[in-house]
């Protein structure tokens, strides 16, 4: 599959600059007061940026948990509260769940969100913002098309993420995941 998605974008650069070949560039457009981006700060306060976080990060995860539940099927609800990038991620492990017959059972918690960072992006005005939590999948199951449980008995019931998120609207403020990493740092989990 990889093989075919690599051709495929492959394809997809070569006509864009076939489709560009012979053009003369257009000189870039002057920005304007309506499409300048604004130096002005996202969030008023840390506390703003770190509330707009978790209610981004709660949405993400109750869609993450209801496709979870539904074994896996009709993936693409993600969309709305994952970048493209991460989105693409989740719709494999999405598949993957649906391929092996597995479906969760319970919901997925987390706790101590922690700003780490708010910072302006380069694109259009907009801002990012960076957490630390902990993830809790204690009262979350994974079980075969039969109702037994594949989880290991391994499985931490407590992990610390980072979590970065996309601004993607100014006015409402809205926020959606951009990427969920396992972070080695301490004290997050207590």
């Amino acid at each position: 599959m990889r093989t075919v998605t690599r051709h495929l974008s492959l394809s997809l650069v070569l006509l864009a600059a076939l489709s560009l070949a012979g053009c003369a560039p257009e000189p870039a457009p002057q920005a304007s007061e309506t499409t300048a981006p604004t130096d002005a700060p996202v969030f008023a306060s840390d506390a703003e940026a770190l509330a707009a976080a978790t209610e981004a990060y709660a949405a993400y995860l109750a869609m993450s948990d209801k496709i979870l539940a539904e074994g896996g099927n009709d993936p693409d609800r993600i969309r709305a509260f994952a970048s493209q990038k991460l989105a693409e991620i989740e719709m494999e492990g999405y598949a993957n769940f649906r391929s092996k017959g597995l479906k969760s059972v319970g919901e997925s918690r987390f706790s101590d969100l922690i700003l780490q960072d708010e910072s302006p992006s380069d694109i259009a005005g907009l801002g990012a913002v960076t957490t630390y939590l902990c993830s809790d999948v204690s009262q979350v199951d994974v079980v075969d098309t039969n109702g037994v449980s594949v989880v290991a008995d391994s499985r931490p019931d407590f992990t610390p993420f980072i979590v970065s998120f996309d601004l993607v609207s100014r006015d409402p403020v809205a926020l959606i995941v951009a990427s969920a990493d396992v972070w080695e740092g301490a004290g997050v989990c207590t």
